[in-house]
């Protein structure tokens, strides 16, 4: 069974370097208030431990509920990102993080940026655009098609990552910087858990398309191309913040 805390601090993982751009570029002091947009298990609120204004909100109860564990100095909400229980301005800065693709981006980008205040900054550290993905040998390839279709399934826009930018300028925000973080592939990523997590996600996204055993061919052939150091999996994540 997935463990969805676990794939969330493996997420933060890829995305701790430019996390930390973000936050200096923004300017995040320990006196400020930042609010995180769609919390989930506290994964990314643990960067900012300094913060002595912090507050997450997320309308999954049961992942609060191990947020609330993990970070008792956390001010936690339980409600719809679409319509922020916040006042106006009440917030320094507000971010999210694997996000946006999740709800209406626009509707939420502009309820994050009625809640920041003049001079504060909203930031997407992270949103993935699977048309741009990369699944190298070709045979792979199967493996993104479905994840692609299992997202629109559930909701999701897998192209999230390349409207950012537009939703941002539109919204009126000042500032915008936009980008994608490089990919970066190691030859011992198959001694790792890091493939094991990877493979719960996937055959949690394929099961409804694929009968089993072609699941496990697949998942067999992808760990021997990462042992043999030929396998490229690539999804472009993009970034973007902005100054209100």
């Amino acid at each position: 069974m997935l463990d969805w805390h676990q794939r969330y601090q493996q997420q933060a993982r890829w995305t701790s370097q430019i996390r930390a751009y973000l936050i200096r570029k923004a300017g995040i002091q320990p006196h400020h208030r930042l609010l995180e947009v769609g919390c989930g298990s506290g994964a990314v609120l643990q960067d900012f431990s300094d913060v002595h204004h912090l507050f997450g909100l997320d309308i999954d109860f049961s992942t609060l509920k191990h947020a609330s564990d993990l970070l008792p100095f956390v001010s936690l909400v339980c409600s719809d990102a679409h319509f922020l229980p916040f006042s106006s301005q009440s917030i320094d800065f507000c971010i999210c993080h694997y996000f946006l693709m999740w709800v209406n981006g626009p509707k939420v980008l502009e309820e994050m940026i009625r809640v920041t205040r003049k001079g504060g900054a909203v930031i997407a550290m992270a949103e993935p655009d699977y048309g741009g993905r990369i699944d190298y040998p070709s045979s792979l390839s199967v493996i993104g098609n479905f994840q692609t279709q299992s997202l629109r399934d559930q909701g999701a826009d897998p192209l999230t990552g390349r409207k950012m930018r537009g939703w941002f300028e539109s919204a009126g925000l000042r500032n915008v910087e936009s980008g994608v973080m490089a990919g970066k592939w190691i030859r011992d990523h198959q001694h790792s858990k890091e493939l094991d997590l990877e493979w719960a996600v996937i055959r949690e996204d394929l099961k409804n398309y694929l009968p089993e055993e072609e699941i496990d061919a697949l998942e067999k052939a992808d760990r021997r191309a990462w042992q043999e150091g030929t396998r490229i999996l690539f999804v472009p994540t993009f970034y973007a913040i902005g100054f209100v």
